[in-house]
C-alpha cells in the first residue's frame, strides 16, 4: 500500500475539497489523571488502566511526533488519516510521499497540539489545606539530557482554556489553580529541598505559584520554567518534542518504598542528570521561574477578531503559535477563506458540516479532527438546534 499512497491521499482530497480526517491520537501517560473525558482516567486503578499502568490522558491533533514514555508504544501520539478507501495511513508516512501537497513549505514549522485532559479525584496535599483536583505533575522543559548534559532547546509551548459549561461536557469545575514558576521569597535552596522531596511529599506544590484558571484564558511557558498545569481540560500547543524532567511526583501521592522512590526520581526526574543540584543547575532558568512579572508577561486572554449575528471568531494563541476559535450560532455558517499555509481543526462542541461532510464533538462517533491543505477553503455550518458549533484550529508556529 505504501507506493500508492499519493494516489490514495490525492483521490481522498478531491473528493473531500482539499480536507483529511484524522482517527484521535490517544497517549497515556503515568504521572496524572484526568476528568473522565478522553477515557475513564480519574483514578489510577486497573480498569482505567492500560497493559503499561498508564491512563489515557492526552489526545494529540494531527500529529507527526511520536510520544515520550518510560514505557513506549510503537506510533503513540502519531495521527492516522482517514482515507475514503477505509484503510488509514500514519500522518508520517502521508507527509513523506507528500509532503507538499497536504503541508506546503510548513512541515518544518508543524506543532504539537494536544488536547490534555487533567483532573482526578481531590486530594488533601501533604502541607494540608482544602482537598484539591490533581494537576500535571510539576516537571520542566529543558530538552534532552545525553551523557549527563542538558541538550536545548526545550520545549516551548502555550495552553488555552476551552469552556466547559456547554456540550457535551456541562461541567462547573469551580476553583482551578494552576502553579506556574514559584512563589516570591521561594529560595534555590527550598527548591533543592522539594527535588529531594520527590515521590515523598508535595513540598515542591507548596512552593508553587498559584494562578487561578479562566476560560478563554491561557499563558505561554518557556523552556526552564517550572510549571504544574491545572486540572482544567487544556488545548496546548508547543513545537514538536516531547522532552521532561518531572520536579515532584503526583500530587496527593507517596511512593513508600524507598528504593522504588529513588528509582522513580532517576528515570522521571534526573532522566541522566547527577543530582537535584545538577537538576536546578542544568534545567531551571531560575530567572524566568521566579520572575516577578511573570503573570503581566506570559499571561494571554483571547481576543474577539470578529463577530456577527452568525458567531464569532478570537484569537486564542500569540506570539511563536497562532490559533482561533470559531463560535457559529445555530443555523449560520461561517467560512474561512483558502490559505497558502495549511491548518488543523478540531471541534470542540456541537455538530455541523465542514464542506458538506458531516463533523462534531463526539470523536467516538464523528470527524472530530482535521487537515485543511494549502490552497482550500472550509465551509461550516451549524445544524445542531440550540447549540453553538464550536471550532479550534490551529497554524503552523513562527520561526524568528
Amino acid at each position: 500500500m505504501q507506493n500508492s499512497i499519493p494516489s490514495r491521499l490525492a483521490a481522498t482530497l478531491e473528493s473531500q475539497r482539499g480536507v483529511l480526517f484524522a482517527e484521535p491520537a490517544l497517549v497515556g501517560r503515568e504521572n496524572y489523571s484526568g476528568r473522565d473525558i478522553l477515557a475513564p482516567n480519574s483514578q489510577f486503578i486497573p480498569e482505567f488502566q492500560d497493559e503499561r499502568g498508564y491512563l489515557t490522558v492526552e489526545r494529540w491533533i494531527m500529529s507527526l511526533s511520536a510520544a515520550v514514555n518510560r514505557l513506549p508504544r510503537a506510533h503513540e501520539g502519531i495521527s492516522r488519516l482517514r482515507l475514503t478507501d477505509g484503510e488509514p495511513v500514519l500522518l508520517t508516512e502521508a507527509a513523506a510521499a507528500c509532503g507538499e501537497r497536504l503541508f506546503g513549505g510548513c512541515l518544518d514549522r508543524w506543532p504539537l497540539v494536544k488536547l490534555l485532559d487533567i483532573g482526578g479525584a481531590p486530594v488533601v496535599p501533604s502541607y494540608g489545606g482544602a482537598p484539591e483536583a490533581p494537576p500535571i505533575t510539576f516537571h520542566v522543559h529543558s530538552g534532552e539530557i545525553v551523557n549527563g548534559r542538558a541538550q536545548g532547546p526545550g520545549k516551548l509551548e502555550a495552553y488555552f482554556f476551552p469552556p466547559l459549561d456547554l456540550p457535551p461536557y456541562n461541567q462547573d469545575p469551580g476553583r482551578v489553580i494552576s502553579r506556574l514558576g514559584v512563589r516570591p521569597r521561594v529560595t534555590r535552596e527550598d527548591v533543592l529541598a522539594a527535588l529531594g522531596e520527590f515521590g515523598n511529599s508535595d513540598a515542591m506544590y507548596a512552593l508553587g505559584q498559584p494562578y487561578e484558571v479562566r476560560p478563554y484564558d491561557g499563558w505561554i511557558i518557556h523552556p526552564g520554567c517550572l510549571h504544574a498545569p491545572g486540572p482544567w481540560p487544556t488545548i496546548e500547543v508547543q513545537v514538536p518534542q516531547d522532552d521532561y524532567n518531572l520536579a515532584a511526583w503526583r500530587f496527593g501521592e507517596r511512593v513508600a518504598d524507598p528504593a522504588a522512590r529513588r528509582e522513580l526520581w532517576r528515570a522521571m526526574g534526573l532522566r541522566g542528570l547527577a543530582d537535584e543540584r545538577d537538576f536546578l543547575a542544568q534545567v531551571v532558568d531560575w530567572e524566568l521561574s521566579a520572575d516577578p512579572e511573570f503573570e503581566k508577561k506570559y499571561r494571554q486572554a483571547a481576543r474577539t477578531l470578529e463577530s456577527g449575528s452568525w458567531g464569532r471568531r478570537l484569537q486564542i494563541f500569540f506570539e511563536m503559535f497562532y490559533g482561533e476559535a470559531l463560535e457559529i450560532e445555530p443555523g449560520a455558517e461561517y467560512r474561512c477563506p483558502a490559505s497558502p499555509e495549511p491548518w488543523t481543526g478540531l471541534v470542540w462542541s456541537g455538530a455541523g458540516s465542514l464542506n458538506g461532510m458531516p463533523v462534531g464533538a463526539d470523536y467516538r462517533r464523528s470527524n472530530n479532527e482535521f487537515l485543511v491543505t494549502p490552497g482550500h477553503e472550509a465551509l461550516f455550518h451549524n445544524s445542531a438546534a440550540g447549540e453553538r458549533l464550536v471550532v479550534y484550529r490551529i497554524f503552523p508556529y513562527r520561526i524568528g
